[in-house]
Formats: C-alpha cells, sequence, structure tokens
C-alpha cells in the first residue's frame, strides 16, 4: 500500500511518502526554498572561458547561468554585463555554491509544462499506450506555435482536448504577464508551486492508495480535487508524524550507522564530493559458507542502501563499497537489485556498476537539497565537524509538542530554550507567539540558556503568576 502522510502543524510543511508501511521518502519544506521561482535577473559577469555567467537575482549568493540553460536567441546574441533576462531557479544553492538558473523557463499545470522556448513536444515515460502517446503530441503539435514546447504529464492520459488546451492557454498567459512586467531586476516575480501542489504532482496521486493529513481545511481541497483517492483526517492528539512513527525516521536519517534486520549495518559519510556508503557485516555470521553470508548481507545492504538514498535524498556521485565479492555473478546480482530498486526512485538515477577495486558507483540528479541539510547546520562550537539542530528545527519541534498541550488545564507555560531558537518562535515583534498562544489557549513564557546548546524543555506548566515568578528568580529553577 502507498500512503502519502502530509503535516502541517507547528508551522511546518512535511510530508512522508510510505511504502507498505516503510518510509520511503520524506519531504521539509525549507523556508528559504527556490526551486521553480522566477526571477527578473541582472548579469554581473559573463565567464568566457565557461561559457556561463552569474546572474544578480537578489539572494546572498548570485546564480549560475550555463550557455546550454539559454533559449536559442539568446546563445546567438550572446550575454552582456548588466543585461536583464528572465532566470528560473533549476537547482537550490548550496553552502558553497548559488543556485543554478536556466533562461528555458518552465510553468507546470496539473496535466502539462508549458515551455515557451523548447520547441518540442514530450510525453510522460509513464504513459505506455502508443495510441495515447501519439494522440497527444499530435495535441503539441496543435496547440504550439513556434519555438514553443510541451511536456505532458501522467495526468493528461484520457484527458479532453478542450481540457488541456485551457491548461495550455492559461499557462501561457502566465508567461506572457511575466514578459510584459515592468520590473526592475533584480526581483521576484513568480515563486515555484506551492509546496504540497509540487508533492503531488511529482508522486503521482493516482499510485497512492490514501492520503493521511492533521489539516482540516487541506483535507476538504484534497477531497474535492482527488474524488476517487481515500484522503484521512488525522484529529488524534498525537502529531501524524509520531503516530506513523516517521518522527523516529528523520532522527534515524540524521545518523552515520544504519542497521540491518541481520545485525549487519551502513556507514555513511557525506562530503562536498561524494557520499560514501561503507558495508559491515556487524553482528551477522551466516549459517552456511563465507560466501553465502557475504552475498545475504550485500542483497540486504543494496535494498537498504537504495532506501536511505531516497529517504536522504542524497545526490551528486554515490559509491557503495559492499563487501568484497569475487565472482562476477555475484556482483552482477547485486547491480541487478541496484536497478530494481531504482525504479522505485522518481529521481533519475545512472547505475555506473562495480569499479576494477570492486566498488560500486552511481549517480543521482540533485533536485533539491538532502534532508540532513534542511534540519541540521554546521555546528559553531566543533567548527562546523559536526551537526547540530537548526533554531529553525528546534523551533518547529517545540510547536509541534505544544500543539499536544492545546486546550491545557492549565493557563501557562514556560520554555527553556536556545537564544536563536527563541528568535525564530517568537517571530518578528513577537507575532508568531502571539498567534501560536490564540490559537493554543495558554500563554507561552520563554527563557533563554545562557551556554551555547540545541536543546530544549519545557520547564514549567502553571497558572500565569507562578510562573512569572519562577522567571523573575530563575536561580530557583
Amino acid at each position: 500500500m502507498r500512503k502519502l502522510v502530509l503535516n502541517t502543524k507547528g508551522g511546518q510543511n512535511r510530508c512522508a511518502l510510505l511504502e507498505e508501511n516503510l518510509v520511503q521518502e520524506i519531504h521539509i519544506h525549507h523556508i528559504n526554498e527556490t526551486a521553480g521561482s522566477i526571477y527578473a535577473g541582472r548579469v554581473l559577469n559573463v565567464l568566457k572561458g565557461m561559457q556561463a555567467a552569474f546572474v544578480d537575482i537578489g539572494l546572498e549568493k548570485n546564480g549560475y547561468l550555463s550557455v546550454n540553460d539559454l533559449p536559442p536567441d539568446l546563445k546567438s546574441a550572446k550575454l552582456n554585463e548588466g543585461q536583464q533576462l528572465l532566470v528560473q531557479v533549476a537547482k537550490e544553492a548550496t553552502e558553497h555554491k548559488g543556485p543554478k538558473l536556466t533562461a528555458n523557463l518552465e510553468f507546470g499545470g496539473q496535466y502539462l509544462v508549458y515551455m515557451p522556448t523548447s520547441g518540442y513536444t514530450a510525453v510522460s515515460k509513464k504513459i505506455e499506450d502508443p495510441s495515447e502517446r501519439e494522440r497527444l503530441r499530435s495535441f503539441g503539435t496543435h496547440f504550439c506555435a513556434e519555438n514553443e514546447g510541451l511536456v505532458f504529464r501522467t495526468a493528461a492520459s484520457g484527458q479532453a482536448e478542450e481540457t488541456l488546451h485551457n491548461e495550455y492557454r492559461y499557462l501561457k498567459k502566465k508567461y506572457e504577464a511575466l514578459l510584459h512586467a515592468n520590473t526592475k531586476a533584480p526581483a521576484l516575480l513568480t515563486e515555484g508551486t506551492p509546496f504540497f501542489d509540487r508533492i503531488l504532482r511529482e508522486i503521482d496521486p493516482e499510485t497512492l492508495q490514501q492520503i493521511v493529513c492533521d489539516d482540516s481545511d487541506l483535507v476538504l481541497d484534497l477531497k474535492s480535487r482527488y474524488e476517487t483517492l481515500e484522503i484521512v483526517f488525522h484529529q488524534s492528539k498525537q502529531p501524524v508524524f509520531d503516530a506513523y512513527k516517521i518522527e523516529q525516521e528523520i532522527e534515524k536519517a540524521l545518523k552515520r550507522i544504519v542497521w540491518l534486520k541481520n545485525g549487519a549495518y551502513l556507514v555513511i559519510d557525506q562530503t562536498e564530493a561524494l557520499t560514501a556508503i561503507d558495508v559491515n557485516t556487524g553482528k551477522f555470521s551466516g549459517k552456511s559458507s563465507l560466501q553465502d553470508t557475504v552475498m545475504k548481507t550485500n542483497i540486504e545492504a543494496a535494498r537498504e542502501a537504495a532506501r536511505q538514498i531516497r529517504l536522504r535524498n542524497l545526490s551528486g556521485m554515490i559509491i557503495i563499497d559492499f563487501i568484497d565479492m569475487p565472482r562476477q555473478e555475484d556482483r552482477q546480482a547485486i547491480l541487478y537489485e541496484m536497478l530494481r530498486e531504482a525504479k522505485q526512485d522518481r529521481v533519475q538515477t545512472k547505475m555506473l556498476g562495480f569499479t576494477q577495486m570492486n566498488i560500486f558507483q552511481m549517480t543521482r540528479k540533485r533536485v533539491r537539497p538532502d534532508l540532513p541539510s534542511l534540519i541540521t547546520e554546521p555546528c559553531p562550537v566543533c567548527s562546523g565537524t559536526g551537526q547540530v539542530l537548526s533554531p529553525e528545527t528546534i523551533a518547529f519541534k517545540i510547536e509541534r509538542e505544544l500543539w499536544e498541550l492545546q486546550y491545557m488545564e492549565h493557563e501557562a507555560a514556560m520554555i527553556e530554550l536556545p537564544p536563536h531558537a527563541a528568535e525564530v518562535l517568537r517571530g518578528k515583534k513577537d507575532e508568531h507567539l502571539k498567534r501560536l498562544e490564540k490559537a493554543l489557549h495558554f500563554e507561552i513564557f520563554l527563557t533563554e540558556k545562557k551556554e551555547w546548546t540545541d536543546h530544549y524543555k519545557i520547564v514549567q506548566l502553571g497558572n500565569r503568576e507562578m510562573i512569572q515568578g519562577l522567571l523573575k528568580n530563575k536561580d530557583k529553577i
């Protein structure tokens, strides 16, 4: 059974994909997410040797625009410093690099992706019926003017021509509105697709059997859009991610060591250049020959490594050091297992097989930041050699815990937390904290830790006067 779990309580949108009750993907909406957003950018400098340019789009880091990501008219005219142009964020910025940009814009809808400068029509590979593929291609030829292009999503299969044409015209109008917008660069023109809409486009709802959500308004919206899909409203006081054991999977996904069911384990290390996964037999000794023990361990390790890659959203070069297998047929069996697991992954992967040193190598396309980078940051105490929870993550964790106390008998709560997390929880001019108090029906008093830490605790629940007294006498806490 394929199930999508949506979590909105606590101020941060998150979702998880479960397959047979096992968490396979976790998506967290980052407050600074820019992928898909369109900007009016200004070319800062052209790197002729690299056939690229850096473009100012108003963010902390300038975007990188390759000549390969320019439409034909801009390629022939060449870029000039100071030139203004429309660009879209293709890949998020990382700690060391700015966002990757493209001037080949895309406008996504429910059935189509409109590409004003691509000049070609494509159909989702998941639509396998040759006659349906040909029907959609003919629509693309009929709809598009010169240089325009379309991609027909899986959801377009079986849709009437009029329905598809109406969406094409709607998306085209969005593009034309941007062309006529008299905006001085750098400036944000339109944000990317809303988080849950993007997830439901990437994870085809027709492949799901159930969606679970903890927001009643979103549940009603989903029921109106997906009438044949089971939409469940999670009403329990227990947070939805706790109820489906997703929270513990997130915590596991931050650890280096991942234990397998048979007692073996993986060690996962991420670096700037690549991700390395090491396979160890650990406590597993097998019941027959050494070759059989090695093979069983490697097969299970391959399955779990593929799952962890999806779960953590690892990308770029990935190498896996399986336990050494002298026989070619054993290495082929592992390659086959990795290829089989890759079919479940929506992100493009390439399995390159084993090197002469028996190291398995693969690549996975980077679309969005990996899970650890979304919820952790380099530790200022250990000079970045370790990882700690970010202020945003701490604040969101506190919010989720406070939601469990909604309508409690006490009229106030006192929380001890790091200063940066307190700043996030309060929001600008304490607006966020006031909204939270109104929703939860009790007052929240924050006391900041003097020493640096990423830990917090709810120190006291009680009446307002008692907690105010504690705040005045912190040495008594």
